[in-house]
């Protein structure tokens, strides 16, 4: 007898390609509309034109609870344990040190896309652009939490179930900064989308093509006669 995969080896390392085509644009829009003073960045004015939300009451500390979602060292970290457990699990050194980079280089474009934009918080009561010392754009917490659940995710092998449930959560730390009033609407979909694509980078040159999330997507092994 012999036994043969149901929909072929490599499908299951490549990321969703309309997942990675709505990251990028929103991305994109976030970025151009912002530095064109576009409409999107008009509809940031909008939602502070009242004033910051207030920190007191269950609306703040329930949207306080979520946004931790998007604490690097938090998220980060667990990554790093999920990342070290499926490369003990794989017995592959290389599969921890790609980890290892990735999430580095996570952390690297988030900061280097916030030190390049340097845009003023909701909390200054301005918007401006390339003010130095500000690190509003793209947000640092949507970004952390798209890329890093969504890694977790992966990297673990998890079922539909956990991986919408990651998903959820990154869009949820996503309304989290906005809610709060950290962050500006687009600095939030910046992030998202920034840390989707990172994400998405992740399935293709750090996640082993034999995870069990391969697996189950691709069905049982099916049992093939020897004269088929």
């Amino acid at each position: 007898m012999r036994a043969r995969r149901q929909g072929g080896g490599r499908a299951g390392r490549r990321p969703p390609r309309a997942l990675a085509a709505a990251a990028a644009l929103a991305a994109a829009a976030a970025v151009l509309d912002v530095l064109a003073d576009g409409p999107l960045r008009h509809l940031d004015h909008w939602v502070f034109s009242g004033g910051l939300p207030p920190r007191t009451g269950a609306w703040h500390w329930t949207w306080r609870t979520i946004v931790n979602g998007g604490q690097y060292w938090i998220v980060g970290s667990l990554a790093g344990i999920t990342a070290l457990t499926a490369a003990w699990r794989h017995r592959s050194v290389p599969l921890l040190l790609r980890a290892g980079v990735w999430l580095a280089c996570t952390e690297l474009v988030v900061r280097a896309a916030q030190v390049l934009f340097a845009r003023t918080a909701p909390l200054y009561g301005r918007d401006e652009m390339f003010a130095a010392g500000h690190l509003s754009f793209p947000s640092g917490h949507a970004a952390n939490a798209a890329a890093c659940l969504l890694f977790i995710a992966a990297m673990a092998g998890a079922r539909r179930g956990w991986t919408v449930a990651a998903h959820t959560l990154a869009g949820l730390v996503a309304v989290a900064v906005v809610a709060l009033g950290y962050h500006w609407p687009t600095d939030a979909i910046a992030g998202w989308g920034i840390g989707t694509l990172l994400a998405c980078a992740a399935r293709v040159v750090v996640v082993p093509r034999d995870t069990a999330r391969e697996a189950r997507r691709t069905g049982p092994i099916a049992p093939v006669p020897e004269d088929a």
